[in-house]
């Protein structure tokens, strides 16, 4: 979860890592590499979109104690994270088709700013 998606406009993430639950403040992914085509959905639309996402990421953030920590995270966390981040950096998933200059163009991943 942001904390922007629900109207708290601060840059914090909290994650789901299976035993515990991790607030992150102020992430940042600072590397990512093996960029795969995926879908995902979103409690703020209906349905699943296209994206890209990597699957590694090093992460840096302040913990609960503002103490800076850098991470790398991998596989189903790793998209979960750059899903909160994209939230934190006012992006929502979408896929459309733009018609320019006569020729229909996939854009992944689609991005409102």
């Amino acid at each position: 979860m942001a904390a922007n998606m629900i109207g708290v406009k601060k840059r914090i993430i909290a994650v789901n890592m299976g035993f515990m639950n991790v607030a992150m403040f102020n992430p940042r992914i600072v590397k990512k590499s093996g960029s795969y085509q995926t879908e995902e959905g979103c409690l703020s639309l209906i349905g699943v979109r296209p994206c890209t996402r990597y699957q590694e990421i090093e992460l840096e953030y302040q913990d609960m104690n503002w103490k800076k920590q850098r991470q790398k995270y991998t596989g189903w966390i790793a998209q979960i994270i750059q899903h909160e981040i994209d939230h934190c950096n006012g992006i929502v998933i979408y896929f459309t088709r733009i018609l320019h200059n006569h020729e229909i163009k996939s854009i992944f991943p689609c991005y409102i700013r």
